[in-house]
């Protein structure tokens, strides 16, 4: 197994001491964000104004975050924030169990990913990351009454049970199935019928499976081939009405999942998203978490490849300074709606596509982590493999040769949960 060197493993010595959707084509990263399409200037413009109002609210919060477990004690914070919390830093199996090439399970390896091994996934353990999502697709293995193959399930298993064997919080998920959950009216009962089906099936195959294995309902629901797929203003009625659609699914999901009744599908941790996993329509009005039976268990699930014109877009900036933390302010917002009235928040998905511009990710990535770390949202990094300078290039973890792309970027990505915990140690 080989180790990584030099400064990185003297923050993980440190961080140890702590117990997309709808194509068939190979699709580098799950395009995604907190207002794709916004301008710069409205965003700076809406974050300057917030920035004054929310000081006092972000120290309360993150003095909380650390009194987490104590107050957990206490029964005055629920389990969901505290479960966030702990997930930490994740990383992303990309383009792998979400690959939609290929026939059967070849299709794990159809978008140039290796197939998954044990070492690889204990590497990335040994990396530092505490949590993984695995992306699975389900709607090219299931038959026409969406009866999942036994030979997928069972390799899901397999990949699910490395991860869990090592020690990982895991998440699963419903990936490149967005055409099966269209969120419209017209679809709800087609969308309602294909979630009631497959989470069916996964919550009976992982039943006994313990919190640290969640379930996430949808990735990035929305109105796919559409103007507004990515991005709609928040007073569009298609839009809103997409919205209200989505939420009604989340809610069918939970039912789903608790109606199962066994091992702990009772009371696992779930994840549900908003249009497109966006952080902005999931602070929209319209969106509401599910009811559940049990309280604590709901985690709101966001991609933030945050800000779009500095993490994707080819067209957009390199440079990253400290003038410009303030995009990062939607974290507060989250915050605000969510972990605060007893919700978790789990960033599913973000990352800074490689425009040779290294230090100024490792910048980005120091801040980032640090204002996720001091709210008690995990993180979990996108890595789609891809490494040459362009759009959608999100590659950290070599697995075929066992190494890390960036360690400094890496580093950078994990020295805000570390210095958290470091914070916890003291107190």
């Amino acid at each position: 197994m080989k180790k990584i060197t030099g400064v990185l493993c003297a923050l993980l010595i440190a961080f140890s001491t702590v117990s997309s959707c709808g194509t068939t084509a190979p699709k580098p990263a799950d395009q995604t964000t907190a207002g794709t399409s916004r301008t710069e200037t409205e965003t700076t413009a809406e974050t300057s104004t917030e920035a004054a109002k929310e000081t006092t609210a972000e120290t309360t919060t993150a003095a909380s975050v650390t009194e987490a477990a104590e107050e957990t004690e206490k029964g005055s914070i629920s389990d969901a924030v505290e479960m966030a919390a702990g997930m930490k830093l994740g990383w992303n199996l990309g383009n792998t169990l979400d690959a939609t090439g290929g026939e059967d399970l070849d299709s794990e390896t159809s978008w140039g990913q290796p197939a998954v091994t044990k070492d690889q996934i204990e590497y990335i353990k040994e990396c530092g990351f505490t949590t993984i999502r695995i992306p699975v697709s389900w709607n090219n293995h299931v038959d026409k009454d969406n009866n999942i193959d036994p030979a997928w399930m069972a390799r899901v298993k397999e990949i699910v049970d490395y991860a869990y064997d090592s020690g990982f919080y895991v998440i699963i998920n419903s990936h490149h199935d967005c055409d099966r959950y269209y969120p419209t009216e017209e679809k709800f009962e087609e969308s309602s019928e294909y979630l009631t089906d497959i989470w069916t099936q996964i919550a009976e195959t992982f039943a006994d499976y313990d919190d640290r294995l969640i379930y996430e309902s949808m990735n990035e629901p929305r109105l796919m081939g559409t103007g507004i797929e990515w991005w709609f203003q928040s007073s569009d009625k298609k839009g809103t009405a997409a919205i209200e659609t989505i939420v009604k699914l989340n809610q069918v999901f939970v039912d789903t999942v608790r109606a199962n009744g066994k091992g702990n599908n009772g009371t696992r941790f779930l994840m549900v998203p908003s249009y497109a996993a966006s952080a902005d329509f999931a602070l929209h009005d319209s969106f509401v978490m599910p009811e559940d039976k049990v309280e604590g268990k709901l985690i709101a699930s966001i991609h933030a490849y945050t800000p779009y014109d500095f993490t994707m877009n080819s067209n957009g900036y390199k440079e990253w300074d400290a003038s410009r933390k303030k995009e990062l302010y939607f974290m507060k917002k989250l915050d605000k709606k969510f972990t605060q009235n007893g919700y978790g928040v789990v960033i599913g998905e973000f990352g800074a596509t490689n425009k040779g511009n290294l230090a100024d990710r490792v910048a980005w990535a120091n801040d980032y982590s640090e204002l996720a770390a001091s709210l008690g949202i995990a993180c979990i990094l996108w890595d789609n493999g891809g490494t040459e300078i362009g759009e959608e290039n999100f590659g950290m973890i070599n697995r075929r040769d066992l190494k890390v792309y960036y360690p400094e970027l890496l580093e950078a990505l994990l020295s805000g949960y570390v210095s958290e915990t470091a914070e916890d140690s003291a107190a």
